[in-house]
């Protein structure tokens, strides 16, 4: 059998043909569930080649392929990729070739309070989230409002919870999170949807590349954020935050959902690694778990409680009271983590009667 990298270029080579690839770097750890290796041509150009080996891989980078095509004519202030070329039907396997997307991947771990990479992925986060929405729903990418975003969360919620592994104190911090209608109120945006330090790439102090984009949707902006918070220290998470605001007009609540989000995906690790039996990651997960209890304990997590009525532009979700009628979609969910819509205006409810 031939190597594996002079087998990916003869597909590369099949996927654009005429091109000349005189050197091949595999990048093992890019997508566990791809061979991906960068290939550079005869006059210097670098090109991306993903072949997937499952078939939720390949189905990810049709997503990919649906999204970059969708951001094209958007202007932004960073690179994306471009698909330049697939293998033929006569390939035994199937790979895609991509633009290469050069840059440093973004350690936010690392990333000092005065470091002015700070301001750079602040602005980053917002251009995608100004991307006017009609562009990806309509071409057929996911498109949630309120009411399905928290519902994905209540799910999460119940599927952690029959876990048992998770105490008590956190269940109870997450479940009044979510049945408090305030937090919600928010006005769904584009979403980049995968985002982590992995796919923030930079030069310097700016970032010059976003990478991953199989997760592009329309959905609450906080989901964006999330990652970010579980990565970077906390005055970090606020000072990206800030410059995000700064760039966009964010709602008031934007901050507790993202903890939130970034609390519940620990969850949802430990989730996933029961249902694969992987002892490892069921080990991790619950070392970050009580990590996030010690901290619940001290005291020195931020609150979940909204601060105020969602505004965000271009709509303004009316606040609930007794004289009230819902012209914009209103949803609350109640104490068995139902989802009711209280958009129809001739059945207002008073503010204590929701809980």
């Amino acid at each position: 059998m031939g190597k594996p990298s002079l087998i990916l270029a003869a597909l590369a080579a099949d996927a654009i043909p005429g091109v000349r690839f005189v050197s091949v770097q595999d990048l093992a750890n890019y997508e566990p569930d791809s061979r991906t290796m960068v290939l550079t041509d005869d006059q210097g150009r670098q090109v991306l080649l993903k072949a997937p080996k499952t078939v939720v891989a390949a189905t990810n980078i049709g997503t990919e392929v649906r999204a970059l095509r969708v951001l094209r004519p958007v202007s932004l202030p960073f690179h994306i990729s471009s698909l330049l070329g697939e293998t033929s039907a006569k390939a035994q396997t199937k790979a895609y070739l991509f633009d290469y997307v050069a840059g440093n991947e973004v350690d936010l771990g690392s990333i000092k309070l005065d470091d002015p990479i700070i301001t750079s992925i602040g602005s980053a986060i917002a251009k995608i989230h100004a991307i006017p929405t009609g562009l990806v729903s309509d071409a057929g990418l996911p498109e949630y409002a309120p009411a399905q975003s928290v519902r994905e969360r209540v799910a999460e919620f119940d599927r952690a919870m029959d876990t048992g592994k998770i105490h008590r104190d956190l269940l109870e911090r997450w479940q009044q999170a979510l049945l408090d209608v305030n937090l919600f109120r928010f006005q769904p945006t584009v979403i980049h949807g995968n985002l982590t330090s992995q796919s923030l790439l930079s030069q310097g102090s700016e970032i010059t590349g976003i990478t991953d984009w199989a997760g592009l949707r329309v959905d609450d902006p906080a989901l964006d954020l999330a990652a970010i918070y579980g990565e970077a220290a906390p005055e970090i998470s606020a000072a990206i935050t800030l410059a995000y605001e700064g760039n966009i007009r964010a709602d008031r609540n934007l901050r507790q959902r993202a903890n939130l989000y970034f609390e519940l995906s620990l969850a949802s690790y430990l989730l996933q690694s029961s249902e694969t039996g992987d002892e490892d990651g069921i080990a991790e997960a619950e070392n970050m778990l009580a990590s996030l209890l010690n901290d619940l304990h001290d005291g020195v997590l931020p609150t979940l409680t909204p601060s105020g009525f969602a505004v965000s532009a271009p709509e303004v979700v009316t606040p609930i009271s007794a004289a009230s009628s819902f012209t914009a979609p209103v949803t609350v969910v109640t104490e068995n983590l139902e989802i009711i819509d209280l958009s129809e205006p001739e059945k207002p409810k008073a503010e204590d009667e929701l809980f």
